[in-house]
């Protein structure tokens, strides 16, 4: 069954630009990496500055074990900080695809 994950913060303010410079080195590092690569919505309505990475996954244990890399993957740790994304913003969501 397929999933789709929500991760959703807000980027600093004044910090747009450094945002789209840090997902582009995210995408980039993800994509030669083997990780899931994120659709970016920027969001134009609601708390300015809210951003979403949207991921899919064919199940859920391929989420959980992107999860699980990304954990002891300190490169991966660093590159994701790039986005600027404010520290106790960020909320995951995870939905099951009908």
């Amino acid at each position: 069954m397929a999933i789709e994950v929500h991760v959703e913060g807000r980027v600093a303010a004044g910090r747009l630009p450094d945002f789209v410079e840090g997902v582009k080195r995210y995408s980039e590092y993800a994509a030669a990496h083997g990780y899931a690569q994120p659709k970016i919505l920027l969001g134009l309505s609601g708390d300015m500055n809210t951003v979403r990475l949207v991921y899919s996954y064919p199940e859920l244990g391929a989420y959980e074990e992107h999860e699980a890399r990304a954990a002891t993957d300190g490169e991966y740790g660093q590159v994701a900080m790039g986005m600027a994304l404010v520290e106790g913003t960020i909320r995951y969501s995870i939905y099951r695809m009908l």
